[in-house]
């Protein structure tokens, strides 16, 4: 696994210096993007989600998006990347796709009486059919809510993609298939899954057009 060596509290050493540290944290940025390890991963991810997504598409099914915070963020983005289009100069048929992070009404009712931990795990038991993807989000890959709602889309016999950074950490190992970023910093983790999230669905728009 390679590690970039994040320049931040170099950086930061001068103040003043707004210029430098913001090069300094773009280079560090791109360094991944330029290395083999992370090329070599994430076109080896992408291949594998895009055929897994478009599978599941052209039999019926949907998608549905879960995370935390920002990670929330990014499931409204994608689902609605997959909903809509990923480019209005091109448009095309919306595909099924769902964020399981939007309705406030239930999540507040149900982590109110039941507790936070089964927001999705519920949305899941009700909404989530065989043949249908969870696509779970989680920088740390350790957060309750989504551990619990890919155990339970397995037994339902639905697919669970996870978006990790790190060492994947306990989502990985439920996941049919992985996207891990190699950093360990929150925000390079969440700028590497929109990235690839992007890609994906590119790569799905490619597919679904041939069929």
């Amino acid at each position: 696994m390679l590690w970039v060596e994040d320049p931040q509290e170099e950086a930061m050493s001068d103040n003043n210096d707004l210029n430098t540290f913001a090069k300094n944290q773009l280079k560090y940025r791109a360094e991944f993007y330029n290395s083999d390890h992370f090329l070599t991963h994430a076109i080896d991810s992408i291949e594998k989600i895009a055929s897994l997504i478009s599978a599941s598409l052209l039999d019926g099914g949907k998608l549905m998006f879960c995370g935390n915070g920002g990670s929330a963020a990014e499931s409204q983005h994608m689902a609605a990347e997959y909903c809509a289009t990923l480019d209005h100069n091109k448009p095309r048929e919306g595909y099924r796709a769902i964020a399981l992070t939007t309705d406030t009404s239930f999540m507040s009712a149900w982590s109110n009486d039941f507790g936070f931990g089964g927001i999705f795990e519920r949305q899941i038991s009700v909404l989530g059919e065989e043949g249908d993807i969870l696509v779970c989000y989680s920088t740390s890959g350790n957060s309750e809510n989504i551990l619990r709602a890919a155990k339970l889309a397995s037994s339902k016999n639905i697919d669970v993609i996870a978006f990790t950074g790190g060492n994947g950490g306990k989502l990985s190992p439920l996941a049919n298939i992985s996207f891990r970023s190699p950093s360990k910093e929150t925000p390079v983790i969440q700028e590497h899954h929109t990235v690839v999230g992007h890609l994906i669905c590119s790569c799905v728009e490619k597919i679904m057009e041939k069929n």
